[in-house]
């Protein structure tokens, strides 16, 4: 092909390009797609959030002058739901950023479908590094996945920290049990707790996943108290944590905390009936009122008056994502995906979360200045003081009742 051919193909290109974006934002509306597990405390918590930022970005405004649109999909906690949903968000919709889940399986199911559909996928619920090691192992395939939330690593680090800090070196414990949901996002913090726990001398006395199905938690308690475990390492996040704290409260079992991603809102204490005294579990900033940024304490106070509870562990995120994409589509005028991920890889936004700046695997940074977890727990009144980490505490680590 000779010069004069090959300009005549990149003036094409170009026009199609140009015409593709002026499209994405031609309509009335932007359309954002929303996928979560219905009818589940995480998944309310999520939509609720979704629509919580979508009004407040209507209200002034919208992006780029259009209201935003917010179109839901079910996932049931199945990959094959999210998947499918992600699809039709896409496909059918024309939604032009699909967000949410609270499942790393889902997600990754969906990052396979983002890759042949090409369209932003920003999970608000998932947890894996998979996720992340995906990413890696083709950066220009699945290049339009960032990840709003999280990380495992992080939950485990806080975890593992607050357990050796507090019922280890102040509580004296010196037998760990750690129960697990059979899940994706749970197995690399099992095996890394496991490691610390016997490099600091510690034994586990106990170590199992149970699968997300399971109501009768009573077998797995009754090991651990005759494993005398002296500290109990939950972690959960697809199960409702209600379902066996109200079973280790009647047994009356050892100090248990860790992650639940159910017992981070009011309705968690009012599903287990009071029976979560005692039990310390990581706190996600935003839905937890500790002033990691100016807009996480009023994020709080409104979202609480507004569903009347706490939100629960993905709302902060959910809520700081439509504002990151709200930037980055008035930045580069255009809702088209390829044109977005550069400019996504530079945000530098202060949410409700923290502030979000992405890592080269499009995970946001951890740690002082960007943002930070907290370990809380339930007292006989209903209340929840922090206690790790120390410079963040407003109350000491109290014994479970019958201790």
């Amino acid at each position: 092909m000779n010069p004069r051919h090959w300009k005549i193909v990149l003036v094409i290109v170009s026009f199609f390009f140009v015409l593709n974006a002026s499209v994405a934002i031609a309509g009335d509306t932007i359309k954002i797609g929303v996928i979560a597990p219905f009818k589940t405390p995480s998944g309310e918590s999520l939509l609720n959030a979704a629509k919580m930022a979508a009004e407040d970005i209507n209200a002034q405004g919208g992006i780029m002058g259009k209201k935003i649109e917010l179109i839901f999909g079910n996932t049931e906690y199945k990959p094959e739901k999210g998947s499918m949903a992600y699809k039709k968000l896409v496909l059918q919709d024309k939604c032009g950023l699909v967000i949410g889940t609270c499942s790393s399986g889902v997600a990754k199911a969906v990052m396979d479908q983002m890759a042949r559909y090409k369209t932003l996928f920003i999970p608000t619920g998932a947890a894996s590094e998979a996720l992340s090691n995906l990413y890696n192992s083709d950066r220009k395939k699945y290049k339009y996945w960032f990840r709003v939330m999280h990380l495992s690593g992080e939950l485990s680090r806080v975890s593992l920290d607050f357990i050796y800090g507090l019922p280890v070196k102040k509580m004296g414990a010196k037998r760990i049990a750690i129960m697990a949901e059979n899940a994706l996002w749970t197995r690399s913090m099992v095996k890394e707790a496991e490691e610390f726990f016997k490099e600091k001398g510690i034994e586990v006395v106990y170590s199992e996943f149970f699968d997300t199905e399971t109501k009768d938690f009573t077998p797995i308690f009754t090991k651990i108290i005759n494993s005398k475990a002296d500290f109990i390492y939950e972690i959960s996040a697809h199960v409702d944590g209600a379902i066996y704290i109200k079973q280790w409260y009647d047994l009356k079992g050892p100090m248990i905390g860790g992650v639940s991603g159910t017992g981070a809102s009011d309705r968690y204490w009012k599903d287990c009936g009071g029976k979560a005294v005692g039990e310390t579990l990581l706190a996600y900033v935003g839905p937890f009122p500790v002033a990691i940024t100016p807009k996480t304490i009023p994020f709080h106070d409104r979202y609480v008056a507004k569903f009347n509870e706490t939100g629960g562990y993905v709302s902060g995120y959910t809520y700081d994502v439509l504002h990151i994409y709200k930037a980055a589509v008035e930045k580069a005028k255009t809702t088209d995906s390829d044109a977005l991920v550069p400019v996504l890889e530079n945000t530098d936004y202060v949410g409700v979360a923290g502030r979000w700046v992405f890592t080269d695997l499009h995970n946001g940074k951890y740690g002082p200045g960007y943002r930070q977890l907290v370990m809380v727990q339930w007292r006989e009144d209903g209340s929840r003081k922090v206690v790790w980490p120390e410079n963040l505490a407003t109350g000491e680590l109290l014994l479970p009742p019958w201790k």
